[in-house]
């Protein structure tokens, strides 16, 4: 479980939350534009970037926390030692227990292993680097799993395999996206929206994809946003409105308004 609690983190003269309030109780899907905050969320409960409020995992304060190994992300300032992508996994595999078949397993599987696996990290295509630091997260045996825009830049052939990894991996903490078209991978579980700071939900996977969006704010609407000062709705599919599957990535719902 991860809990945020009146979360405040401010870059120079950008809010990015003040005093939010969150608790991911299971494997959950947070989803935002472009800059919302989705992966401040991540490098915050990694102790990356400063804080005001209170961050909990499993109830303990990260602040508090040392020497804890039950929690694991692809955020990429966490690799940083090694060089080659087989050192890096050789020191994971002694600090925190990675497995290193499974690691292994999946860049053969996303046939990727002969053209990563001797490369220093910095030198491997965005596509690369991001599957190999999802690869690193999911072979450790941590509990709890951040894991940041898993399918960006990743060739489209190799993104059904790597939700399926995800899927068999992740028992509790969340990932995050701006894209929608995989997410029906992801049906059964609760899905967070980050807008201009605030975190809307949870709702189900499928019933979010299922919805439409409409200007304004609708009584029975299963979710109101507000989008740069306006109001626009979340409903049930009823024939009108704009599907939300159509927008293809969350950064359009901008262009929709």
């Amino acid at each position: 479980m991860i809990d945020y609690k009146d979360l405040t983190i401010k870059f120079s003269n950008t809010q990015i939350f003040d005093k939010l309030n969150l608790s991911i109780k299971q494997h959950s899907i947070v989803i935002g534009p472009t800059g919302s905050g989705k992966t401040t969320l991540i490098k915050a409960v990694c102790g990356l970037i400063p804080y005001k409020g209170d961050i909990l995992v499993d109830g303990q304060e990260i602040r508090k926390i040392k020497n804890y190994l039950n929690l694991s992300t692809n955020i990429p300032e966490v690799y940083t030692l090694g060089r080659e992508v087989k050192d890096i996994a050789d020191i994971y595999s002694e600090i925190k227990d990675l497995k290193l078949d499974t690691f292994l397993e999946i860049l053969k599987e996303l046939r990727i292993y002969d053209e990563v696996i001797n490369k220093r990290i910095f030198k491997l295509s965005a596509g690369q680097s991001a599957i190999v630091r999802t690869a690193l997260a999911l072979s450790s045996p941590s509990k709890n799993m951040l894991i940041d825009e898993p399918f960006e830049n990743v060739d489209p052939s190799k993104r059904l395999t790597i939700a399926r990894f995800l899927k068999e991996n992740i028992k509790d903490g969340f990932i995050t996206t701006h894209e929608l078209d995989l997410l029906k991978q992801f049906n059964s579980w609760p899905l967070y929206i980050i807008l201009s700071g605030r975190v809307y939900g949870p709702i189900i996977t499928e019933d979010f994809l299922n919805s439409t969006i409409v200007e304004g704010e609708i009584p029975d609407a299963i979710l109101t946003l507000d989008v740069d000062g306006k109001k626009i709705s979340i409903t049930r599919d009823n024939g009108s409105g704009i599907k939300l599957l159509t927008l293809g990535n969350i950064n359009r719902l901008y262009g929709v308004i």
